[in-house]
C-alpha cells in the first residue's frame, strides 16, 4: 500500500551516512530505505556493495534484500579483523586483505551508471583502504546511502584509529549524517 512506503525524499539526491555503535540498527535502517526504494519500483537503479563480514549473528551482518529487489548486489569475502585476529599485527594484515577484496567491488561496471549506491559497513574498507579511491567511487553517484561503525566498542588498534579518522572525513564530506543512539 502506498501509505506504508517510507518517505525516501530525505535520502534522494543526497549522500547520506548512517553511523553508530555496534548493534544500533545501521544495517536495519539501510534495509528499510532499500525496501522503500523497491516498493517505489526503483530497485533497478540500485547497486549494493555489502562489505559486512559473516559474523554468525554476533554483530553486524549483511543486508537482507527484499523479494522484489531487481538491482545489483555484490559482496566480498571479508574477515572481521578485530573479531578474528589474535594480535594487532594480524588484524592489520586481515584489514589489508579486506581492502584489496573491496577494491575489486569498486571496479564493478554497474556503479558509474547507477542512480543509487548503497554500501553496507564501509568501515571494513576504511580500516586499511584508500579514502580518495572510495570518494572517487561515491562522489559521482546522485544518491548514496552508506553505513559505518562509529563507536568505542573495539580495541584502540592502529586500524581502529584509521577507521575513525576516515569516518570523520566521510562525516565532513556527506550531505546528511544520521547518528543512531546506543
Amino acid at each position: 500500500m502506498p501509505g506504508d512506503v517510507m518517505n525516501t525524499d530525505v535520502y534522494d539526491g543526497r549522500h547520506t551516512l548512517i553511523i553508530g555503535e555496534v548493534n544500533t540498527g545501521k544495517t536495519r535502517l539501510t534495509e528499510a530505505v532499500l525496501t522503500a526504494w523497491c516498493r517505489q519500483g526503483r530497485s533497478e537503479e540500485v547497486v549494493v556493495l555489502d562489505l559486512a563480514p559473516v559474523t554468525g549473528g554476533r554483530i553486524g551482518g549483511r543486508i537482507q534484500r527484499p523479494a522484489d529487489f531487481q538491482g545489483i548486489y555484490r559482496v566480498a569475502e571479508i574477515v572481521p579483523p578485530r573479531l578474528s585476529a589474535r594480535t594487532e599485527e594480524e588484524a592489520q594484515t586481515l584489514a589489508a586483505a579486506n581492502a584489496q577484496a573491496i577494491e575489486k567491488l569498486f571496479q564493478d561496471p554497474h556503479i558509474p551508471g547507477c542512480g543509487i549506491l548503497i554500501i553496507n559497513d564501509v568501515t571494513l574498507y576504511l580500516q586499511a583502504g584508500d579514502y580518495d579511491r572510495l570518494r572517487a567511487v561515491v562522489q559521482p553517484i546522485e544518491t548514496a546511502l552508506i553505513n559505518a561503525y562509529y563507536g568505542s566498542s573495539f580495541p584502540d588498534y592502529r586500524l581502529s584509529r584509521q577507521e575513525r579518522r576516515l569516518t570523520d572525513r566521510l562525516i565532513q564530506d556527506f550531505d546528511s549524517i544520521i547518528r543512531l543512539p546506543r
